[in-house]
Protein backbone atom coordinates (compact mmCIF):
# COMPACT_ATOMS: atom_id res chain seq x y z
CA UNK A 1 0.00 0.00 0.00
CA UNK A 2 1.39 3.91 -0.66
CA UNK A 3 1.69 5.77 2.04
CA UNK A 4 -0.31 9.20 1.62
CA UNK A 5 2.73 11.29 1.34
CA UNK A 6 4.32 9.52 -1.70
CA UNK A 7 0.39 9.51 -3.06
CA UNK A 8 1.27 13.95 -2.55
CA UNK A 9 4.85 13.42 -4.21
CA UNK A 10 3.25 11.72 -7.21
CA UNK A 11 1.01 13.65 -7.72
CA UNK A 12 3.17 16.88 -7.82
CA UNK A 13 5.16 14.95 -10.73
CA UNK A 14 2.45 14.74 -12.36
CA UNK A 15 2.17 10.49 -12.06
CA UNK A 16 -1.11 10.04 -10.61
CA UNK A 17 -4.10 12.38 -10.80
CA UNK A 18 -4.16 15.60 -8.56
CA UNK A 19 -7.47 17.35 -7.61
CA UNK A 20 -8.43 20.39 -9.67
CA UNK A 21 -5.96 19.55 -12.08
CA UNK A 22 -8.14 19.76 -14.53
CA UNK A 23 -12.30 20.83 -15.72
CA UNK A 24 -13.68 24.05 -16.14
CA UNK A 25 -12.58 27.20 -14.54
CA UNK A 26 -14.61 28.48 -12.29
CA UNK A 27 -14.76 24.96 -10.62
CA UNK A 28 -11.13 25.17 -10.45
CA UNK A 29 -10.63 28.16 -9.07
CA UNK A 30 -13.67 27.67 -6.57
CA UNK A 31 -11.77 25.00 -5.09
CA UNK A 32 -8.56 26.21 -5.14
CA UNK A 33 -10.41 29.19 -3.01
CA UNK A 34 -11.55 26.92 -0.94
CA UNK A 35 -7.62 24.82 -0.58
CA UNK A 36 -6.83 28.18 1.32
CA UNK A 37 -10.30 29.40 3.09
CA UNK A 38 -12.04 26.24 4.28
CA UNK A 39 -12.27 25.70 7.56
CA UNK A 40 -11.42 22.03 7.81
CA UNK A 41 -9.39 21.60 5.02
CA UNK A 42 -8.15 24.86 3.98
CA UNK A 43 -4.63 26.24 4.78
CA UNK A 44 -6.08 28.83 7.06
CA UNK A 45 -5.45 25.68 9.67
CA UNK A 46 -1.80 25.35 9.29
CA UNK A 47 0.14 26.70 12.23
CA UNK A 48 1.89 29.68 11.02
CA UNK A 49 0.55 30.18 7.78
CA UNK A 50 -1.34 33.84 8.16
CA UNK A 51 -5.46 33.71 7.94
CA UNK A 52 -6.07 36.93 6.62
CA UNK A 53 -3.33 35.60 3.64
CA UNK A 54 -5.69 32.33 3.11
CA UNK A 55 -8.96 34.41 2.83
CA UNK A 56 -7.20 37.31 0.67
CA UNK A 57 -6.00 34.36 -1.75
CA UNK A 58 -9.26 32.51 -1.77
CA UNK A 59 -11.27 36.09 -2.39
CA UNK A 60 -8.56 36.43 -5.75
CA UNK A 61 -9.06 32.76 -6.98
CA UNK A 62 -13.49 33.11 -6.68
CA UNK A 63 -12.59 36.42 -8.83
CA UNK A 64 -10.55 34.82 -11.17
CA UNK A 65 -13.53 33.63 -13.48
CA UNK A 66 -15.11 36.95 -13.94
CA UNK A 67 -12.46 39.40 -12.72
CA UNK A 68 -10.77 42.18 -15.49
CA UNK A 69 -7.28 41.03 -16.39
CA UNK A 70 -5.50 44.31 -14.83
CA UNK A 71 -6.89 44.13 -11.84
CA UNK A 72 -6.34 41.06 -11.19
CA UNK A 73 -3.00 40.68 -12.48
CA UNK A 74 -2.21 43.59 -10.14
CA UNK A 75 -3.54 41.89 -6.95
CA UNK A 76 -2.14 38.87 -7.67
CA UNK A 77 1.69 40.88 -7.94
CA UNK A 78 0.63 42.30 -4.20
CA UNK A 79 0.44 39.00 -3.17
CA UNK A 80 3.35 37.55 -4.95
CA UNK A 81 4.83 40.23 -2.67
CA UNK A 82 3.32 39.63 0.15
CA UNK A 83 4.43 36.06 -0.06
CA UNK A 84 7.99 36.33 -0.37
CA UNK A 85 8.25 38.41 2.70
CA UNK A 86 5.61 35.50 4.62
CA UNK A 87 7.77 32.65 3.02
CA UNK A 88 11.15 34.50 4.19
CA UNK A 89 9.10 34.25 8.00
CA UNK A 90 7.40 31.07 7.81
CA UNK A 91 9.22 27.64 9.60
CA UNK A 92 8.54 24.39 8.68
CA UNK A 93 4.65 23.10 7.65
CA UNK A 94 3.58 27.00 7.19
CA UNK A 95 6.45 27.28 4.85
CA UNK A 96 4.74 24.92 2.80
CA UNK A 97 1.54 26.75 3.00
CA UNK A 98 3.84 30.21 1.54
CA UNK A 99 5.13 28.23 -1.58
CA UNK A 100 1.76 27.37 -2.29
CA UNK A 101 0.65 30.66 -2.67
CA UNK A 102 3.72 31.34 -4.72
CA UNK A 103 2.89 28.57 -6.76
CA UNK A 104 -0.99 29.63 -7.30
CA UNK A 105 0.36 33.18 -8.16
CA UNK A 106 2.20 31.79 -10.98
CA UNK A 107 -0.99 30.13 -11.89
CA UNK A 108 -3.06 33.01 -11.84
CA UNK A 109 -0.74 34.85 -14.37
CA UNK A 110 -1.02 31.66 -16.65
CA UNK A 111 -4.49 31.45 -16.60
CA UNK A 112 -4.66 35.56 -17.01
CA UNK A 113 -2.37 35.48 -19.93
CA UNK A 114 -4.56 32.78 -21.74
CA UNK A 115 -1.95 29.91 -21.06
CA UNK A 116 -3.27 26.08 -19.18
CA UNK A 117 -2.26 25.84 -15.65
CA UNK A 118 -2.01 23.08 -13.76
CA UNK A 119 -2.07 23.71 -10.22
CA UNK A 120 -0.24 20.71 -9.37
CA UNK A 121 2.29 22.47 -7.58
CA UNK A 122 0.07 24.29 -5.22
CA UNK A 123 -1.55 21.47 -4.46
CA UNK A 124 1.03 19.46 -3.52
CA UNK A 125 2.15 22.10 -1.04
CA UNK A 126 -0.57 22.77 0.28
CA UNK A 127 -1.07 18.98 1.24
CA UNK A 128 2.50 18.58 2.06
CA UNK A 129 1.58 21.75 4.51
CA UNK A 130 -1.19 19.42 6.53
CA UNK A 131 1.05 16.32 6.36
CA UNK A 132 4.02 18.54 7.79
CA UNK A 133 1.23 20.45 10.75
CA UNK A 134 -0.83 17.29 11.51
CA UNK A 135 -0.79 14.12 13.58
CA UNK A 136 -1.53 11.25 10.48
CA UNK A 137 -4.78 11.13 10.81
CA UNK A 138 -5.46 14.38 11.13
CA UNK A 139 -3.38 15.10 8.01
CA UNK A 140 -5.16 12.67 5.87
CA UNK A 141 -8.99 13.15 7.04
CA UNK A 142 -7.87 16.85 5.75
CA UNK A 143 -6.52 15.64 2.54
CA UNK A 144 -9.02 13.10 1.74
CA UNK A 145 -11.99 15.64 2.47
CA UNK A 146 -10.05 18.27 0.15
CA UNK A 147 -9.93 15.39 -2.49
CA UNK A 148 -13.14 14.47 -1.97
CA UNK A 149 -14.55 18.27 -2.40
CA UNK A 150 -12.96 18.03 -5.67
CA UNK A 151 -14.54 15.25 -6.42
CA UNK A 152 -18.18 16.45 -5.64
CA UNK A 153 -17.89 19.36 -7.47
CA UNK A 154 -16.92 17.32 -10.62
CA UNK A 155 -20.48 15.02 -10.38
CA UNK A 156 -23.33 16.28 -12.81
CA UNK A 157 -26.39 16.79 -10.60
CA UNK A 158 -28.70 14.40 -10.85
CA UNK A 159 -31.65 14.13 -13.31
CA UNK A 160 -33.39 11.62 -11.82
CA UNK A 161 -37.01 12.63 -11.92
CA UNK A 162 -36.28 15.72 -14.07
CA UNK A 163 -38.59 16.04 -17.08
CA UNK A 164 -37.60 15.44 -20.76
Amino acid sequence: MISLSDRVLLMATGEIECPGTEGPGFLRWGWLADLYSHPVWGLVTIPGFSVSVGCKVAMLCRDMPTGTVNSLAARWDAVDRLGAIGAGRARSAALYAWSAVADTTVDAHDYLGGHQFSGAEAVAAAFWAHLAAKPGSIAEACIFSAIEAWDSRLRRPSTRGAVA
